[in-house]
C-alpha cells in the first residue's frame, strides 16, 4: 500500500504507470496489485500470529479511504486536473523510455495468458508470468521516478496532493489518523514477513 493514502496524488506516477501497465496481471499472477489503493504486502504461508488480523484492519482502512477518495473525485474540476496530470506523466514516461509502449503490449498478452492459466489452475505458468513481470514493473518504476524528479511535474504533484488531501479531510476528518495507522500496520506486517522468511531459511 502506497501510504500516504492521499496516494501521493494516488501514488501519482503509479497511477500513470497503470494507464500503460495493466493491473490485472499482477492480481491474476499473485504479483502485486497496481493501483492507487494498492493492497497490503503478501504474507508467506507460514503466517505469523496476529498477521491476519492486522491485514484485515489494513484492508478496512484501505476500503474506507477508497470510499472517501472516490467521493472527493466526483468533483469534476479536481478529477480533470488529475486526469490531465496523469496524461502528462504518462507522456513524460514514454519520452524517458520509449520502449514502455511495446512492453505494455507484451504485458497485455501476459495478462491474457495469466487469465487462461488461472482458469486451468496452472500455478507453474502463473509463477513464470509473475517472475517475468517483475523486471517490467521495475522498468516502469525507473521511468516513473525519473519523471517525478522533474521540477514542473513534482510541483504539480504537490499541488494536486494538497488539494486531494484537503478535500479528503473535509469528507473524513479521520483521514490522517487512518493513514498513520495504515503505515504502522504495513511496517509491522513487512517486519513480520521478513522475520518469517528469515526463520524459514534458518
Amino acid at each position: 500500500m502506497e501510504i500516504r493514502l492521499t496516494n501521493r496524488i494516488v501514488s501519482v506516477a503509479a497511477m500513470s504507470a497503470a494507464l500503460i501497465l495493466p493491473a490485472g496481471l499482477g492480481a491474476q499472477a499473485a504479483a502485486r496489485p497496481v493501483n492507487a489503493r494498492a493492497a497490503a504486502p503478501a504474507v508467506r504461508a507460514a503466517t505469523p500470529a496476529g498477521a491476519p488480523e492486522m491485514m484485515a484492519e489494513l484492508r478496512r482502512i484501505q476500503a474506507r479511504l477508497q470510499v472517501v477518495h472516490n467521493q472527493v473525485m466526483q468533483d469534476a474540476q479536481l478529477r480533470t486536473a488529475q486526469e490531465n496530470f496523469m496524461r502528462d506523466v504518462k507522456t513524460a514516461m514514454l519520452r524517458a523510455d520509449p520502449g514502455l509502449d511495446a512492453l505494455a503490449t507484451r504485458v497485455q498478452r501476459m495478462q491474457q495468458q495469466a487469465a487462461t492459466a488461472q482458469q486451468r489452475g496452472d500455478t507453474r505458468t502463473l509463477q513464470q508470468l509473475q517472475s517475468q513481470l517483475g523486471p517490467i514493473q521495475e522498468r516502469f518504476m525507473r521511468a516513473q521516478q525519473q519523471v517525478m524528479q522533474q521540477p514542473a511535474i513534482a510541483a504539480r504533484a504537490r499541488t494536486l496532493e494538497a488539494q486531494l488531501h484537503q478535500r479528503m479531510l473535509a469528507v473524513e476528518p479521520q483521514t490522517d489518523r487512518m493513514i498513520e495507522r495504515g503505515k504502522s500496520l504495513q511496517a509491522r506486517l513487512m517486519q513480520m514477513q521478513m522475520q518469517a522468511s528469515s526463520g524459514t531459511r534458518n
